[in-house]
């Protein structure tokens, strides 16, 4: 625990420390991992924390520094209308003036001191924010949340949204599943094709999800704007932002021979000018926010743990008490998974485990080569060598 801190939130991956009322809390990363929402998993991952810090500092510094934003253009394959559309806003000319704005202060100590760029350290100092309730109720055998705390339009507190942007959608994504139930949905976002599995799309896409809530629940453009209390004005800003930012963080993992398929942020209000709020970058970025694919279709986030659990009993199990736990007007589906199918997740296989360890850091030394030049994990593989060994075992 850092020095002088109290544990305020303890989360499925990381922990947050501070004093409520002062300015800077810790993020402190653990070895934990969680899919599916299912919470803390049956095993740790050695390093992963340190990773995932290490990257997230990295990750605001360089969509922090104006100096990275000053040249970058929106990459030509895309329509040049499309691209037109983002070189001449205002969010755009932001951010080559100042680059994003975003809550950390950089790594830290133990005892929350700063540390200089390029060492390590799995705890992260960041802006101390609020984050607004949403209390629940069962009405007509329905879960309600209530957003009311949002109709003031607060700032400086949690945008009550994961924004998750798309640059293509792979087998089994819900956005076909969205698209293939309702034709006019792909064509609201100006596609002119049905979307296709393992194919990218013409341009970038935008959804948005619950946040505060036990599972993610998608939410159409409209219905986020009332449940976030967002303007029009508003909203535009953070389509905008969210796909500004998805593009540079594509380019950020093509040295490495990454392809960024789709991803999330969360954002914080700040006050803005005539009646208009800011956004600020929040939370963590890294391969638990992320779908990255590597050299032979290897995933290298998150994914890839999930993938070694679909099709278990576990899985089948959590679907069922997830529908169970809708149709009674429940929220605690994970009780119904444990208590009444007495279904819980088992150890990663050994293999599995040895590629996820190491898949943490391995992208955290391959970044900060990239972009600091310098190591900071010694003795891991490098991306390619890592995907080439996942390819070999699956084979």
């Amino acid at each position: 625990m850092p020095e002088g801190k109290s544990l305020l939130y303890s989360g499925s991956v990381k922990d947050v420390y501070g004093v409520p009322g002062e300015s800077r809390y810790v993020f402190d990363f653990s070895d934990r991992y969680s899919i599916f929402d299912w919470g803390e998993m049956p095993d740790l991952l050695p390093g992963k924390g340190e990773a995932l810090a290490v990257m997230g500092d990295l990750f605001f510094r360089q969509l922090a520094n104006p100096a990275t934003w000053a040249h970058w253009q929106v990459p030509e394959s895309y329509p040049k209308f499309w691209r037109d559309s983002f070189t001449s806003s205002a969010m755009f000319k932001e951010l080559r003036r100042n680059g994003v704005s975003h809550h950390s202060f950089g790594l830290c100590d133990e005892a929350g001191s700063l540390l200089p760029a390029g060492r390590a350290s799995r705890r992260l100092a960041v802006k101390a924010l609020s984050r607004p309730e949403a209390p629940s109720s069962v009405k007509d055998g329905k879960v309600h949340f209530d957003y009311s705390a949002y109709k003031t339009r607060p700032d400086s507190c949690l945008v009550p949204l994961e924004v998750v942007f798309r640059f293509g959608a792979p087998e089994g994504s819900s956005f076909l599943q969205r698209a293939a139930q309702d034709p006019a949905y792909a064509r609201g976002f100006g596609f002119t094709e049905t979307p296709v599995a393992g194919e990218m799309f013409p341009y970038p896409v935008v959804e948005f999800f619950t946040k505060l809530e036990p599972s993610d629940r998608f939410l159409a453009r409209a219905e986020a704007m009332e449940l976030a209390s967002l303007t029009a004005d508003e909203m535009d800003d953070l389509v905008t932002l969210t796909l500004l930012l998805a593009l540079r963080m594509k380019d950020l993992f093509s040295p490495l021979g990454l392809e960024l398929w789709d991803g999330k942020f969360e954002f914080a209000f700040t006050p803005g000018s005539e009646g208009k709020r800011g956004f600020l970058l929040v939370d963590s970025i890294g391969p638990d926010e992320l779908r990255l694919i590597g050299p032979g279709g290897v995933h290298f986030s998150k994914e890839f743990l999930r993938r070694v659990y679909r099709g278990t009993p576990w899985c089948d199990a959590m679907e069922k008490a997830k529908k169970l736990a809708k149709d009674r007007g429940e929220k605690n589906w994970k009780k119904i998974c444990r208590e009444e199918l007495g279904s819980f997740p088992g150890k990663l296989p050994a293999e599995a485990f040895e590629s996820a360890r190491l898949m943490y850091p391995a992208l955290a030394e391959g970044l900060s080569q990239a972009f600091f030049g310098r190591r900071v994990f010694e003795g891991v593989p490098t991306v390619s060598e890592l995907c080439g060994r996942i390819r070999r075992e699956a084979t």
